[in-house]
């Protein structure tokens, strides 16, 4: 078995703690393929690709097609940089002007505009303070920052808080989402949204409840033992592809991965997985974007932040 295979094969029996039982004609991919529907490609030591493609899962009773990124940084070279943009653009662009890249995805919320000019999110790139959240408390977008993802050197951590506790971090890269799914293995994800209403739908879209008790397209970063860190987009807005609410992620991510912690990113049209030298799609996007309504490849929306993989 090669190097690659072997660390397919552990880190497969690392992260995917629910498949069956394994015989000892069958390997751990294998089991993947045939009792949940997962399907596992190599990239490199210390990369590995997981993708579910558009199955149905009995526990949520709807199709899903999702795609996971698995990036161990005790393995290979590889490092994860956030960028930040004062133009938007698309996540394909940035991943092929950026050199070495390997992955891209798409970052947090940014509702400047939206919100008066005031920020909604806490971000820091390269040491360089970006954004601070302006939000105030007890208005309609201040629900979006409630945790943040960060890289100290090449130790990744995900933690709760503020604009205090996320300034006083040490960590050059930092960027905040909401809400917290999973906290040092507590499903907090799974009670964020609250059954206010008979019918949140009725709700302001902005609204915390609404915004996370619907199904959606959903970008979510988790944390597992060992400094693995995965990248995850949730297709929605598609008979096969329905999306997931705040709650059916976090339980998501807890059968198949079981992450220390895990966090919610933006999601909605701004999901976006790209993956360079794809055969997929011109643009090397392999999910399904839904800002074109046509269920393709091409209907990136331009983002002002993320996240890039490389060597």
């Amino acid at each position: 078995m090669s190097r690659l295979n072997v660390f397919v094969w552990g880190i497969s029996m690392m992260i995917l703690t629910n498949c069956a039982s394994q015989t000892a004609q069958n390997s751990s991919e294998e089991i993947l393929l045939e009792t949940r529907g997962w399907k596992i490609n190599p990239l490199e030591e210390g990369l590995t690709h997981y993708e579910l493609p558009f199955h149905y899962l009995d526990e949520f009773k709807s199709y899903q097609n999702v795609n996971v990124l698995a990036v161990d940084l005790k393995k290979g070279n590889h490092k994860i940089h956030f960028y930040n943009l004062e133009v938007a653009d698309s996540v394909s662009s940035i991943g092929h002007q950026t050199p070495d890249a390997i992955a891209a995805i798409n970052g947090t919320y940014y509702e400047k505009r939206a919100n008066s000019g005031n920020s909604t999110s806490f971000s820091k790139s390269n040491g360089v303070l970006i954004d601070s959240v302006e939000a105030k408390p007890g208005t309609l977008y201040y629900w979006k920052h409630e945790g943040a993802f960060y890289m100290d050197g090449n130790t990744p951590g995900i933690i709760r808080g503020g604009n205090s506790e996320y300034k006083s971090l040490k960590a050059e890269n930092i960027l905040s989402g909401s809400p917290l799914l999973i906290e040092n293995y507590h499903l907090s994800g799974t009670h964020f949204a609250r059954n206010i209403v008979d019918d949140i739908t009725k709700l302001e879209y902005e609204y915390p409840d609404r915004h996370q008790g619907v199904r959606h397209p959903r970008t979510a970063i988790a944390i597992l033992p060992h400094d693995i860190v995965l990248f995850v987009t949730v297709d929605g807005r598609n008979p096969k592809a329905e999306g997931m609410s705040a709650k059916e992620l976090t339980l998501f991510l807890k059968k198949y991965f079981n992450p220390k912690d895990a966090l919610n990113m933006d999601g909605g049209g701004s999901t976006t997985f790209w993956l360079k030298e794809t055969d997929r799609s011109e643009t090397g996007v392999i999910n399904y974007p839904t800002d074109n309504k046509k269920s393709d490849h091409y209907g990136q929306r331009r983002v002002r932040n993320g996240f890039i993989i490389t060597n």
